[in-house]
């Protein structure tokens, strides 16, 4: 998997990071998409993975907005997935810690540009809280979570 070298545009650099990063969207969305073909259509995988291909169209107009053509998912198909659906589970939460750290950084990156810090800050807002407790909860839940507590959780 070859990942394009990121612009060098301070702004595009960040977009491109919080895109193309190994904690940002298209490794996420690879990431849950490996877990759906190995297990099948599991919560609350098929819901945040359809929030990540939300989270990528708005990276992906921003760095448009930048002056940047974005390349596709490299990470599709080289992810694999982990051996259960709780490893599965505790291993996306970790994940979204990492996300929210990468926000946080990249928060401070975009200051002066109100579209990209609305960007970022509403993408840290859905990892922290909404994805970090789903896949928190499925990992006490043993992999997985039912319509009601993704109802409980505000994902459906």
């Amino acid at each position: 998997m070859a990942i394009p070298a990121a612009p060098t545009a301070p702004l595009a650099a960040a977009a491109w990071e919080a895109l193309l990063g190994p904690e940002g969207e298209y490794a996420a969305s690879a990431s849950y998409a490996a877990v759906i073909q190995a297990f099948g259509p599991v919560e609350p995988y098929v819901t945040i993975q359809a929030a990540e291909e939300r989270h990528i169209d708005a990276l992906t107009r921003q760095l448009q907005r930048l002056g940047v053509t974005p390349p596709p998912n490299p990470y599709l198909g080289t992810v694999a997935a982990p051996t259960s659906l709780a490893a599965a589970a505790q291993a996306w939460a970790d994940g979204e810690v990492a996300n929210v750290a990468l926000y946080d950084k990249l928060v401070a990156q975009a200051a002066g540009d109100q579209g990209l810090t609305r960007v970022f800050t509403n993408l840290r807002r859905a990892s922290a809280e909404m994805h970090l407790p789903a896949f928190q909860a499925a990992a006490a839940a043993g992999g997985t979570l039912s319509a009601a507590q993704m109802t409980e959780l505000g994902l459906h």
